[in-house]
């Protein structure tokens, strides 16, 4: 076998090789890039979750719900007539001939009664509505992180699959350099398979020379 043939072989199989090494490269990066985007989806669900669970907390949840009471209660007060009522239905006053010491005395005691009469009842009723409230808000913000997961988790698996075509296809070797390595493979192969021309040896019994042939069996 020449060193033609041999030296195409050689080179066959290590552009084969290199081929075939490049592509496991390929592989591994794309199947760590990968991970590392699920592993940065999975983070953000967690961050998503924890977020929500801290809401829980005793002290966090005692400074939501004072929030909603002080809110509904501001609004229950502002809901209260401008004449104030007494409980009998009759606005402050109007039972006392006006203009009078007593109607004045009485209207501006009345008035202060059901101005805090009206504020303690405000405070009970947004108490108990903030308690309310507040449920319903944790019930729509554990809706809403759901979702949220969801749709990370969504993501995740759409990206996960897209990911496996591409790493199944960075894992096969350049098509390119499988078909150098293989002409070179099959040119070595085929001048190695071709027959050998013989060189002719040399007759010891003729020399010739600037003299012409004469030695051997004689002149000649």
């Amino acid at each position: 076998m020449d060193p033609i043939s041999i030296g195409a072989m050689l080179l066959s199989a290590f552009v084969q090789a290199k081929t075939q090494s490049d592509a496991a490269a390929r592989q591994k990066r794309m199947a760590v890039e990968s991970q590392q985007r699920a592993l940065m989806s999975q983070n953000q669900a967690t961050d998503a979750a924890m977020k929500r669970a801290q809401e829980f907390d005793p002290t966090v949840r005692k400074q939501n719900q004072d929030e909603v009471t002080q809110d509904l209660t501001q609004q229950l007060e502002q809901s209260v007539p401008s004449k104030p009522i007494t409980a009998q239905g009759v606005e402050v006053g109007a039972t006392i001939p006006g203009g009078t010491a007593d109607y004045l005395t009485s209207k501006a005691r009345e008035t202060a009664k059901a101005a805090e009469s009206s504020r303690q009842l405000a405070a009970l009723f947004g108490r108990i509505g903030g308690a309310q409230q507040l449920r319903r808000n944790e019930a729509v913000g554990f809706g809403d992180t759901a979702g949220e997961i969801g749709r990370i988790q969504t993501g995740a698996n759409n990206m996960g699959n897209i990911d496996q075509i591409g790493i199944e296809a960075a894992g096969q070797p350049s098509l390119g350099g499988m078909l150098v390595s293989s002409a070179l493979g099959a040119y070595g192969m085929g001048r190695a398979s071709l027959p050998s021309v013989a060189k002719p040896k040399p007759d010891p019994t003729r020399f010739d020379g600037p003299l012409g042939g004469w030695l051997g069996t004689g002149f000649q």
